[in-house]
């Protein structure tokens, strides 16, 4: 009961802390039967709380009805779904995954959602197949076995049985998916990997409107932010990075 009244209170007072803060536009949530939703720039969907953590892929920008999202490192589908939601029928949501356990869930998602298409592909600068790493949980599995987390932990565990999954240039998927069309949103949270995909997706960011890269990675001892930002920059975004250390992209111009 005390927890469901401290979510009312925040639910209360978070708009307008959103209306006067830097770290996301205005943003009201919303008590339903099925759970929390958040309202914001015109887009309502389900979140798990009222809470900052639970829009911070939508804190600057959201896509646009009838647009095309490049979800990578796609999940258990929570991201996906909102997704679904934002574009709606008119839309179309691609997300890509290799875990076979997470693939599962996101094919179900697919079968109850007719604009979500499944991408069983790693996201890297080349054709080619790779050792994949299961993680310590169930979102942190990688292809780059020393990768850490937030707070320096170990992602993945390579004293597990590790798979070998099949990689591809995001710029060919693109291509191929979505021949050389506009990308409205491209989310990515695949646990170090940033630098490769967005090397393998030059061609695919000359067309992509808004990217959110979840880049509190560390790899080498260094936080993957800065390089990712700056990789955005060149191609042509103007770029910030918040205190979650996700770097949040709008193309200029």
């Amino acid at each position: 009961m005390l927890h469901r009244f401290k979510d009312f209170v925040r639910a209360v007072v978070f708009p307008l802390y959103s209306a006067f803060s830097s770290r996301t536009g205005v943003c009201f949530f919303i008590p339903k039967s099925s759970g929390w939703w958040a309202y914001t720039r015109g887009q309502a969907f389900p979140v798990l709380a009222p809470r900052l953590f639970t829009i911070e892929y939508f804190r600057h920008f959201v896509p646009r009805k009838g647009t095309v999202v490049f979800d990578v490192g796609g999940e258990l589908g929570y991201e996906t779904e909102q997704f679904s939601r934002m574009v709606g029928s008119t839309g179309k949501v691609f997300v890509f995954e290799c875990l076979p356990s997470h693939i599962k869930k996101l094919q179900r998602i697919a079968s109850d959602r007719g604009n979500v298409e499944v991408v069983e592909r790693a996201c890297w600068n080349c054709e080619t197949e790779l050792d994949f790493f299961i993680g310590n949980t169930d979102g942190s599995s990688s292809v780059v076995p020393d990768v850490k987390g937030q707070v320096g932990q170990a992602l993945a565990d390579p004293s597990k049985e590790k798979l070998v999954v099949k990689t591809e240039k995001l710029d060919e998927m693109w291509k191929r998916l979505h021949p050389r069309q506009a990308v409205e949103f491209l989310k990515m949270d695949i646990e170090g990997a940033e630098y490769e995909a967005l090397d393998g997706a030059t061609e695919m960011l000359q067309h992509t409107r808004y990217a959110v890269i979840a880049a509190y990675h560390i790899r080498d001892g260094v936080r993957t932010a800065d390089q990712v930002a700056q990789k955005l920059r060149q191609a042509g975004f103007s770029v910030r990075i918040d205190e979650n250390h996700h770097v949040y992209a709008q193309r200029t111009g």
